[in-house]
């Protein structure tokens, strides 16, 4: 991978006190490489009012033609919501993590200019990461629908949701409980994962369904093809349900119908050539340590 037309973009957290004495020397590395900086308008106000030297960036509302690779500073929700400033255009993002476990932003801000060293160097890996979609007449015309981690239907009041689902238009369950995750593999390692769903290697293309504290014991995750359309028909007495898509949500009217599926384009994650998935695994979950 090379940065192309010398060309990067930034999209960060506006809340992160803690890194802030430490961007300006990695805004003075990007620059003394010869790299045109471009940082998204909103986390550009925020490094402004706190008096960091930004090194001649350029604030942009949307990601200029031509940049070859975006950083995102902060957690895997900044991660999240950089993918979505990119939208469909795939162009690698490298996490670079000020906030907490950090699956997505797996690089620490101190490795971050040997990261770029490696970028320069062409000495990495991109990984392809499936995306699903959601479509539905309940959803605002204008909402992204569009999730690199989960789309949720979760129940809004006291009353539990039911939610009656298909795959590929053939009947599989009705979930009643708390809600029903529909989870990508990078998902997997999220929300899913603490509903007790399972781990998956990202990379995979495969879809999951995790339910919430079900009411039927029979219920358990299930993983089908990346090729599945599942149709899901929220139905509570609430009248309503939360829909999640990633870090939105969203109160919708428990009726209708919602088709989820794989996204036709995908996220692309910069990551170390030494760092597979089971090295991350062990180093943010602790996979196998002793207690």
């Amino acid at each position: 991978m090379e940065i192309s037309n010398n060309k990067i973009a930034i999209f960060g957290n506006r809340s992160q006190p803690d890194s802030l004495d430490s961007l300006p020397s990695l805004f003075q590395f990007l620059s003394d490489k010869g790299l045109r900086i471009y940082i998204q308008t909103r986390f550009a106000e925020y490094l402004e009012e706190n008096q960091v030297d930004m090194f001649g960036a350029i604030p942009v509302d949307n990601v200029p033609s031509g940049v070859a690779m975006v950083m995102s500073l902060g957690g895997d929700g900044t991660f999240l919501r950089a993918a979505r400033w990119i939208a469909h255009r795939e162009i690698p993002i490298l996490g670079v993590n000020t906030g907490h476990l950090g699956f997505l932003a797996s690089c620490s801000l101190s490795e971050a200019i040997e990261m770029i060293s490696l970028v320069c160097r062409g000495d990495i890996r991109i990984e392809r990461r499936m995306m699903i979609q959601v479509k539905s007449d309940l959803l605002p015309p204008d909402k992204w629908i569009y999730a690199l981690n989960e789309i949720s239907l979760m129940r809004s009041g006291s009353s539990m949701l039911s939610v009656n689902a298909k795959v590929d238009k053939s009947y599989l369950a009705d979930y009643r409980g708390d809600g029903l995750i529909v989870s990508t593999p990078t998902g997997s390692t999220a929300y899913s994962l603490s509903a007790g769903g399972p781990i998956i290697e990202p990379t995979i293309d495969c879809i999951c369904l995790c339910p919430v504290a079900p009411h039927t014991l029979t219920l358990r995750p299930l993983v089908v093809s990346s090729e599945s359309e599942i149709t899901l028909m929220p139905e509570s007495r609430s009248k309503n349900f939360i829909l999640s898509i990633d870090d939105q949500s969203m109160l919708l009217p428990a009726k209708g119908e919602l088709h989820i599926g794989k996204a036709p384009f995908s996220t692309l994650v910069i990551r170390k050539k030494d760092e597979p998935f089971p090295v991350i695994l062990r180093r943010k979950l602790l996979w196998s340590a002793t207690p």
